[in-house]
C-alpha cells in the first residue's frame, strides 16, 4: 500500500503517517508518531504537509493539537484535480513547445529488453503505405534485416513478433543478406497459415551488404537494433521527416535489389 501512496505524490514518511492515522482515525502527534514508527518532531513536520495537502485535518481536544484523516476518497478528488489542471495547462504547454521549433525525440533503450521495445513498438503502425509496393495491409514495416542473425540470436521472441505483426495485418518488407541459412531463415517464425501478401524479403549480396544492425522504418519512426551481444541496445528516432527520407531510401534500394534480382 504504502508504494502506491508513493506513486500518488506522497513520500514514504506521508505516506506511512496517513496510514497511521486512518489506522487509529487521528490522535496527538505522539500517537501517531508511535503509529508509524517515526520520531515525534519529524511527524509534526510531516503532518503540516499533510494538512497542506487536505489529506488530514486539525482539530483540539482537550486543549490538546490533534489530527483525524481525511476520507480515502480525498485521494481521487485530489487526483482528478491534478488531471484537470494538466488538461487545462497542455494547450499552453504545446504552444511553448512547438515556438521552439521542432525537435526529434530520441530514445535509447539497453539490454535484449531494449532490442524487444524496438521491435514490439512497430507493430503499433498506422497508414503509410509504400506507392512502390501498395497492398491490402492495414500498415507497413520496412526493414533492414539480417535474418541468419535474427534466427540465432532472438528465435523465440521474433517468432512471436512476427505471429502478432500478422495478426495485426501489417505488412513487412525486409532487405538481407544473402546467407545460406538466410534463405528459409523465416520459414520457422511464420504461423502454420498465413496471408503471404504481408511478406516480403529480397536477398541483397552479403559482401556488399552485411547489415550487422536492424533498422526498421514505421509510422514515423526510425527504429534501430544491435544484436551484437557486447553492445545489445534499441534506439527510436521519432521525426516524420527523418523517417519519411529514410523510407524513400529504403524504396530506392528496394527498386535496386528488384532489378538485380531479375537479372
Amino acid at each position: 500500500m504504502i508504494s502506491e501512496l508513493l506513486k500518488l505524490g506522497l513520500t514514504d514518511e506521508e505516506a506511512r503517517i496517513y496510514v497511521a492515522c486512518l489506522e487509529i482515525n487521528g490522535g496527538p502527534v505522539s500517537v501517531i508518531a508511535r503509529k508509524a514508527n517515526v520520531h515525534r518532531v519529524s511527524a509534526y513536520h510531516t503532518l503540516e504537509n499533510l494538512l497542506e495537502k487536505r489529506l488530514i485535518s486539525v482539530y483540539n481536544r482537550n486543549g490538546v493539537k490533534c489530527f483525524a484523516p481525511e476520507a480515502p476518497e480525498k485521494l481521487e478528488q485530489i487526483a482528478l484535480e491534478k488531471v484537470h489542471l494538466a488538461k487545462m495547462l497542455l494547450p499552453q504547454l504545446k504552444t511553448l513547445a512547438s515556438a521552439q521549433g521542432f525537435r526529434p525525440r530520441i530514445r535509447f533503450y539497453e539490454g535484449m529488453d531494449g532490442v524487444e521495445r524496438v521491435f514490439t513498438e512497430s507493430l503499433a503502425a498506422k497508414g503509410d503505405m509504400s506507392a512502390i509496393a501498395p497492398s491490402g495491409a492495414k500498415a507497413e514495416i520496412l526493414g533492414y534485416t539480417n535474418l541468419k542473425q535474427i534466427a540465432e540470436r532472438i528465435p523465440t521472441f521474433f517468432a512471436q513478433y512476427t505471429h502478432r505483426r500478422m495478426k495485426s495485418g501489417i505488412k513487412v518488407r525486409y532487405l538481407s543478406p544473402n546467407t545460406v541459412e538466410s534463405v528459409h531463415a523465416i520459414d520457422p517464425f511464420l504461423p502454420e497459415k498465413y496471408d503471404p501478401n504481408l511478406i516480403e524479403i529480397l536477398l541483397v549480396n552479403k559482401d556488399q551488404f552485411p547489415f550487422d544492425n536492424e533498422i526498421l522504418l514505421f509510422g514515423n519512426q526510425v527504429g534501430i537494433v544491435s544484436l551484437n551481444p557486447d553492445e545489445l541496445l534499441g534506439i527510436i528516432v521519432e521525426s516524420a521527416t527523418l523517417a519519411r527520407t529514410m523510407k524513400a531510401i529504403f524504396d530506392l534500394a528496394w527498386l535496386g535489389a528488384t532489378a538485380f534480382v531479375a537479372k
